[in-house]
């Protein structure tokens, strides 16, 4: 029996090996066309997404600076208000300031004494103003001791005297200026009096 070639066999073999081959890398080609695609897909998805995302915050941002524009007349009203109050409560709270200080004189000289001549309208916005007279040397004299007492310098540490004068009837008057300090913390008024007296 003789052998022969068969020569189809050969190439059929050879041609289905190439074609499962080409087949293979067909698939492997599609399903890298396919992931390459998705991702152009993602990305051009999330662009269009943040593109859109960001027209909404400018769309935003002018509301808001349309908003804020359309009212900043009154909110220059408002600043304008505010410092008028803040000017207003600080210029009241010295006047309450210079009152304290006047009642607190009043009292701690005691009734024998009497303040008048109240002047508010100093250049310096810290200092009252006022006069005292005293019938007589003796209550002039206790004033002087009344001022130079501890409990009153350490409310008032600065106090100006002057203009003392002596009429014809024997009433003395003096002139006092008070510096009044930043923060005031008076001591109990009724324990200075009876430790001068």
């Amino acid at each position: 029996m003789s052998q022969s070639i068969n020569f189809v066999g050969d190439r059929r073999k050879r041609l289905n090996k190439t074609q499962k081959q080409d087949k293979k890398i067909m698939n492997i080609m599609i399903n890298v066309l396919v992931s390459i695609f998705v991702i152009f897909l993602v990305v051009m998805g999330l662009r269009i997404f943040y593109v859109f995302r960001l027209k909404t915050v400018k769309d935003q941002q002018t509301d808001v600076r349309t908003f804020i524009l359309s009212h900043e007349a009154i909110e220059k009203e408002y600043i304008v208000f505010a410092q008028k109050l803040k000017k207003l409560s600080v210029f009241f709270g010295k006047r309450k300031d210079k009152q304290e200080a006047l009642i607190f004189f009043s009292k701690v000289f005691g009734e024998d004494v009497i303040v008048s001549g109240i002047d508010y309208s100093s250049a310096d916005e810290d200092v009252v103003s006022f006069t005292i007279k005293t019938p007589n040397v003796f209550v002039m004299e206790r004033v002087f001791k009344t001022l130079e007492d501890p409990k009153v310098s350490l409310n008032y540490p600065n106090i100006s005297k002057s203009n003392m004068s002596r009429s014809a009837s024997g009433n003395y008057t003096l002139s006092l200026a008070v510096v009044l300090p930043e923060i005031v913390e008076l001591t109990d008024v009724d324990s200075t009096t009876k430790g001068v007296n």
